[in-house]
């Protein structure tokens, strides 16, 4: 139930807002199962935005789950877009802060072309930050088509300087600031540098001050998320995007001088990683500010598709002593515990027509032995029809005592990857933690992991296909590069170079790195076509046998004095035609080159013809001493 508003507090000077983060629409859309999850989802939250007739929309971050969004789902966001957010309600809430500076043009509702009844802002998030040519996101698609207004986008990774919306509904002023997502360890480094700037108003005492962000905010390794120590304290709420556990309480109270920040972390309206995390109740909220006062109320989300995530350890568990059917001991066993999370599932139902039927089911199994091992997809079409995910039921990790990690504490076998994708929270800390800790003979010798890593996070993100190509070109291209600058010449001294070389790409920060790699990218680019044209110069020049003259038309002799079917020379006599009188036009080179079949084919003739020629002469002349 949301809670009402103070006595005291009079509608005119009340700004309602609805607050939610991480929508991901697209996410899975060609599945014939969860495909319209993330647009459901959406749906019911600007519903929510129209039942408690709310001043704005404020999104966190990830709108979309790719950041080139299928035609499809662009169509499915804007029709959704449409139907709740436009109408003839008027606007209460007015933005007074310069508007080019915030968005790149006029507030959407103050448009004379379109009728907004519900303004919709929204940051961008590392799922839809701008990409390609002229960096521009989905985000700036919807903008332009006075869809969204957006703000919080920032392009000078050196100095971070953010200018705040200001939004005045009679006495109660909003100071909104945005910041779209960065990458976390250059944003982490921008605030120990304290080269993040937030411009505060001049009356700053009369505004309420909110940030809303889309990074890391649980520790994920030394500079790889964002304290929230190092965020300014004249701010009175923080709204935490990216982060997809919903963590949003009731709140009731009025920010007082030298008192922290209050942090809203909505979570993700979708579950778009089977993780323990996703399985807790979505949520947007409420967010209502009176002068300095203010009130959350959370919104259970009631279409989300129900989800059981479990854990079970088979060592502590009573499945009997060990036989020969043990394996099939343990199928049985988590197919009963698999139809009870089924079970559980369905007290997880709203009510509403809308919410999907089938159920999220993962279970995290823990086994002690490659006896209690199966095949879990085998395992997992047991369940067709009664759970949604029936090719990744299970998630199974080998069981491991502390003694046993102490000492393979610097190997990770090949068996227990999946246990280590499971723990990881994205591709990028998987990939990091493999390679850290293979023995030193299996590690990389030439590519930097960042640099890896990285390529993947934009070849699974932003769905740039062609960035592996680059990163190993640039490899290529530098090492090869050092190696005859250097005086290397034995294998020995070879190998201790590439190392010099890949420490060099480890110890540089991320943007030297980028500088770097980048550099030898366009160098390698540049050598490739100089090669190409080149060799297209050179290839040019040679015409095929049909190209040496021009043509004559009918049967007859060639200029080589073949007889045979097809085009004859102009040189050459043919029967029915005359040769065309010279000409002083100059024939246009053909570009066409040569093949390379054809040019071995015609000299093989020909030195077949003369090996024949000499040896018809030799013979005769043999016959004739013979005589």
């Amino acid at each position: 139930m949301v809670q009402n508003n103070s006595e005291s507090w009079s509608p005119e000077d009340t700004i309602r807002v609805l607050v939610a983060s991480d929508i991901h629409l697209g996410h899975l859309e060609n599945d014939a199962i969860r495909g319209e999850d993330s647009f459901i989802a959406f749906e019911e939250v600007l519903s929510l935005a129209v039942q408690y007739d709310v001043d704005m929309v404020l999104l966190g971050g990830d709108l979309f789950d790719h950041a080139k969004p299928s035609p499809s789902c662009m169509f499915k966001c804007t029709q959704i877009i449409r139907k709740y957010c436009f109408g003839d309600k008027p606007i209460s809430i007015e933005v007074i802060s310069n508007q080019l500076d915030n968005f790149s043009r006029a507030v959407n509702y103050e448009d004379p072309n379109l009728n907004v009844s519900y303004p919709l802002l929204s940051i961008h998030g590392n799922h839809d930050d701008p990409v390609g040519q002229g960096s521009v996101s989905s985000l700036d698609i919807l903008s332009i088509t006075g869809l969204v207004n957006y703000f919080g986008k920032w392009t000078d990774y050196t100095h971070v300087r953010i200018s705040p919306v200001l939004i005045q509904k009679g006495e109660t002023k909003l100071s909104l600031y945005g910041l779209s997502h960065l990458k976390d360890q250059r944003l982490a480094r921008l605030f120990i540098e304290k080269k993040v700037e937030m411009e505060v108003v001049e009356d700053g005492n009369d505004w309420f001050n909110i940030l809303v962000l889309h990074q890391n905010r649980a520790d994920r390794g030394p500079n790889n998320y964002i304290p929230e120590n190092v965020l300014p304290t004249f701010l009175d709420l923080v709204i935490w995007g990216h982060e997809h556990d919903s963590q949003v309480f009731p709140i009731k109270d009025v920010k007082r001088e030298n008192e922290g920040f209050f942090v809203i972390q909505p979570g993700s309206t979708v579950a778009t990683s089977l993780a323990a995390g996703e399985a807790l109740p979505k949520h947007c909220a409420l967010l209502q500010l009176h002068k300095k006062e203010y009130i959350v109320t959370p919104i259970p989300l009631k279409t989300i598709r129900p989800f059981i995530f479990k854990t079970v350890v088979l060592s502590e568990e009573n499945l009997g002593q060990e036989d020969v059917n043990e394996t099939e001991k343990v199928q049985q066993f988590l197919k009963g515990k698999v139809n009870e999370a089924i079970q559980e599932a369905e007290g997880l139902r709203s009510g509403d027509p809308k919410q999907p039927l089938l159920p999220l089911i993962r279970l995290s199994v823990f086994y002690e032995h490659d006896g209690q091992d199966f095949n879990r997809v085998r395992f997992g079409q047991n369940f067709n029809g009664l759970v949604a995910n029936p090719n990744d039921v299970l998630i199974m990790k080998r069981e491991k005592k502390l003694r046993e990690r102490k000492e393979r504490s610097n190997e990770i076998e090949d068996s227990d990857i999946i246990g280590a994708a499971s723990d990881a929270t994205d591709v990028e800390s998987l990939l990091r933690t493999y390679y850290e800790n293979l023995p030193h003979d299996r590690r990389l010798a030439v590519l930097s992991v960042r640099s890896l890593t990285e390529a993947v996070r934009d070849f699974t993100i932003k769905r740039d296909d062609d960035v592996f190509r680059r990163v190993l070109d640039a490899h290529r291209k530098r090492c090869v590069d050092s190696l005859l600058e250097s005086n290397a010449e034995t294998p020995e001294e070879i190998g201790e170079h590439l190392k010099t070389c890949k420490a060099t790409l480890d110890m540089a920060d991320g943007d030297r790195l980028k500088t770097m790699i980048a550099t030898a990218a366009v160098k390698a680019k540049e050598e490739s076509s100089k090669q190409n044209s080149e060799l297209t110069k050179n290839v040019s020049i040679v015409l095929s046998s049909d190209d040496e003259a021009p043509m004559g038309r009918g049967r007859g002799r060639g200029s080589r004095g073949g007889r045979g079917r097809g085009r004859g020379r102009a040189t050459g006599r043919g029967r029915g035609s005359t040769a065309p009188a010279p000409s002083t036009e100059v024939t246009p080179e053909r570009r066409t080159p040569r093949r390379t079949a054809a040019q071995k084919t015609n000299n093989w003739f020909q030195t077949l013809a003369a090996d024949r020629s000499s040896r018809r002469r030799r013979e005769s002349s043999e016959i004739e001493m013979s005589d």
